[in-house]
């Protein structure tokens, strides 16, 4: 073999191992500096690292779930449901004939209890709207007992009665919300009260008694027009045609159940003008028949309630 020819094979190996370790070395510099492995070098010759959070991509921490509080409402409520029976009962069967002693007594008894139920019971998170609905409902019960011990009209009292029953449907409504069986008799009542499919009860308190009509049926037992001047007449004409055109204003509103007794109830009125719209007028024949008419429609509207509930009528 020529020696020419044999250097050139050995320039040519030497040629391809340089390449070789060239390649190697920019190789290992790479990975150094991807990894952040000091031996790739900074422009002051100090070892460089690469941050590895910015080239590779991380989960978010995980976060943790936050406990969850069980609604023990319907535990609660079983403690408390009772006592509060027992006072809102008592506020709720108050009437005109209870005595001014055993209001005031009764009354002093909800201060105890609410007073108790506000600071020493601890309600859970949950029940908060239930125990203010309750609080509230206790409060309208000592306004309603102040109407009991102080110069008021029935129709005051009739009005605040229906407020106590208004604060005590929240409370059953509230129970309600929080999935509780309400079960107590005494809230039963106050749901029928306000929601059966004849509220009798409710109507004779909110606009029987509440709008005036059995007041002025007390204050007017009967018409005497022989010792009634035209003006007294005319202004008392005037009050029955008033209470007439009410209550078919708002006959459209009551419950089906008492329609019947209302009809008696506007007869009645109606009779009442009818007499001394006659008398005014000099028609005679027409006053007494009229005067005959009113307590019958009268007594047929009593009547007519008690059949729909035996403690309401006169």
């Amino acid at each position: 073999m020529k020696s020419g020819s044999m250097g050139k094979d050995i320039l040519h190996v030497a040629g391809i191992g340089i390449g070789l370790t060239l390649l190697l070395v920019i190789i290992g510099v790479a990975a150094s500096i991807a990894i952040g492995i000091p031996g790739s070098a900074t422009p002051d010759g100090t070892p460089a690292t690469v941050n590895l959070a910015a080239i590779i991509p991380t989960s978010p921490p995980p976060t943790a779930t936050p406990t969850e509080i069980p609604c023990t409402a319907d535990t609660w409520w079983g403690t408390n449901g009772t006592a509060a029976g027992e006072v809102f009962t008592k506020a709720r069967t108050t009437t005109i004939n209870t005595r001014v002693p055993d209001v005031q007594t009764a009354q002093a008894a909800l201060k105890v209890w609410q007073t108790n139920f506000e600071v020493t019971d601890v309600a859970p998170p949950c029940a908060k709207a239930a125990k203010d609905a309750v609080l509230a409902a206790a409060k309208t019960a000592s306004d309603l007992y102040n109407f009991y011990t102080t110069p008021t009209t029935e129709q005051q009292r009739a009005e605040q009665s229906i407020q106590l029953e208004n604060r005590l449907l929240v409370v059953y409504d509230a129970l309600e919300d929080l999935e509780i069986e309400v079960t107590d008799p005494w809230l039963i009542e106050v749901r029928d009260f306000s929601r059966s499919e004849c509220t009798a009860a409710r109507w004779y308190t909110e606009d029987f008694i509440g709008k005036g009509y059995n007041n002025f049926i007390k204050t007017n037992p009967k018409i005497d027009i022989t010792i009634l001047s035209a003006a007294q007449m005319t202004d008392l004409l005037r009050q029955f045609r008033t209470l007439e055109s009410s209550l078919n204003t708002d006959k459209p509103r009551f419950p089906a159940c008492i329609l019947p007794a209302v009809d008696y109830l506007i007869t009645y009125f109606k009779a009442g003008g009818d007499a001394l719209n006659a008398a005014l007028n000099n028609e005679l024949a027409s006053v007494q028949g009229s005067l005959t008419l009113m307590p019958t429609a009268l007594n047929s509207f009593f009547a007519t309630i008690k059949t729909l509930d035996p403690n309401l009528g006169a």
